[in-house]
């Protein structure tokens, strides 16, 4: 995949999401149970930590270390979310915001600082995966992900 194809495949899962959210009161995006007990702006939370999670990474493997924390298996995984959920589900919904936005912006820098042939590079720790589908997999996928079950629960809101 070329970079600017990341950069579209990226830019167009936050616009489903951002769609999602388009309009929500504060009163809307703190409320628990768009999805199981999380409020919008846990889900926004989550989001956000596994962004960082892979710019973390990112800068891990351009210095040839492994990546750190992240489990990459089912139960791992979730352990990861309960982790970042209890961190951060008192965090003021303003840097919850700012946070998502701001997290987005570095991503999109560390993608356009990429060249074709790093985007296409296998990574060791993925199993040899080219470094472009961490990307689509962690962002891209999980993004439109969340962004269709948050678009279901405004169909039954209000």
């Amino acid at each position: 995949m070329r970079r600017d194809e990341l950069l579209a495949a990226l830019e167009a899962a936050r616009a489903k999401l951002d769609a999602a959210i388009e309009g929500l009161s504060s009163e809307d995006m703190t409320a628990p149970g768009p999805v199981g007990d999380w409020s919008v702006k846990d889900l926004l939370s989550h989001v956000t930590s596994w962004d960082v999670d892979l710019l973390t990474n990112l800068g891990k493997a351009q210095r040839g270390q492994k990546p750190g924390r992240t489990q990459w298996d089912p139960a791992g995984i979730q352990a990861q979310n309960d982790v970042w959920h209890q961190e951060l589900k008192d965090r003021p919904l303003e840097r919850v915001l700012a946070d998502y936005d701001g997290v987005h912006a570095q991503v999109l820098r560390a993608v356009s600082a990429l060249t074709d042939a790093e985007l296409e590079a296998p990574i060791a720790w993925r199993g040899g995966q080219p470094l472009y589908k961490y990307f689509v997999d962690h962002i891209v996928i999980h993004e439109d992900e969340h962004g269709a079950e948050l678009a279901e629960w405004r169909k039954h809101q209000h």
